[in-house]
């Protein structure tokens, strides 16, 4: 956006060239000067040219009303916009390229955040820029908006099947002059932005410090479970454990001794094993024994 107002300034150039390198311009020239700067594509900043000495003698009294109507003009284009031309008197007539960049001008200031400080500001809707532009209809618009755009005067998105249809501005090129007097309002603006930045900052801060002391509650609540875990470790008095043969048994060799399983078990599993089978094989041993009797015989 800063290289749309280098290259503003550069167009407008020649134009500064031509009053200040001519003596004793007459009223005229300078009419004709203001004309061929506010109709020139790419001309969107006229301060440096508002602000000579040759241009502002246009406001002498004695200067005919025809050619005095064109400092109007020029301020018009440097802060005003096209609802101020239209409402405005005894103006000179602009011509098409005129008429179209005095609408993207306007359009800037109508898209600028220091015309509404509203949350909402960064949105506009059709209605309201088809009647501060006189513009015909939505397609009208639409055509301007993307005009501005590709000029790179604003960055936006067109909304057209929003309820309402909208113009959602993001960025606004900085081209457009303050008008006279109009510092205590900017002021004013900017004191209410720095209020909500202020808010946005206490609130951001806050939630850190919530944060931060979650966190650091988690820290503690983790180191006490740690050190009731290494206590039931070293001297088994985790709950729902059977204390170790010694004192300075670890847990992991009482767990596994717990686990072991001895000779005399195994023995005793075997016996009730053979008392099991000799329950169930009763016939067969009797058997055994009877053919085991006559072979000895």
């Amino acid at each position: 956006m800063e290289q749309a107002h280098a290259r503003s300034l550069a167009a407008l150039q020649q134009y500064i060239y031509q009053v200040t390198t001519t003596k004793n311009a007459s009223p005229r020239f300078l009419a004709n000067v203001i004309k061929q700067a506010t109709e020139a594509p790419g001309t969107f900043v006229f301060t440096e040219l508002l602000q000579l000495a040759a241009i502002q003698s246009l406001r002498a009294d004695d200067t005919p009303a025809e050619f005095r109507a064109y400092l109007t003009i020029l301020e018009i284009f440097s802060w005003g916009t096209y609802d101020e031309y239209k409402q405005t008197p005894s103006l000179p007539e602009l011509n098409e390229a005129q008429t179209h960049k005095l609408e993207q001008l306007s359009l800037l200031t109508l898209a600028s955040p220091f015309v509404n400080a509203s949350p909402g500001s960064n949105s506009l809707t059709y209605a309201t820029l088809l009647a501060a532009l006189s513009l015909p209809d939505a397609a009208a618009l639409e055509s301007l908006v993307t005009s501005c755009i590709y000029s790179g005067l604003l960055t936006a998105r067109l909304s057209p099947t929003s309820d309402p249809p909208a113009v959602h501005i993001h960025t606004v090129a900085p081209l457009r002059d303050l008008r006279p007097q109009s510092l205590p309002a900017m002021l004013q603006i900017l004191a209410t932005w720095s209020k909500r930045c202020d808010g946005v900052i206490v609130d951001l801060e806050n939630h850190i410090n919530n944060i931060k002391q979650q966190a650091l509650h988690r820290h503690q609540l983790a180191t006490k479970r740690q050190g009731v875990i290494d206590k039931a470790v070293v001297y088994g008095d985790a709950p729902g454990k059977k204390s170790g043969k010694g004192d300075g048994q670890r847990g992991s060799k009482r767990d596994l001794d717990d686990g072991a399983v001895s000779d005399d078990e195994v023995m005793e599993m075997d016996e009730g094993i053979g008392e099991i089978d000799s329950g169930r094989g009763g016939s067969s041993s009797a058997a055994r024994g009877t053919k085991r009797g006559r072979g000895r015989g």
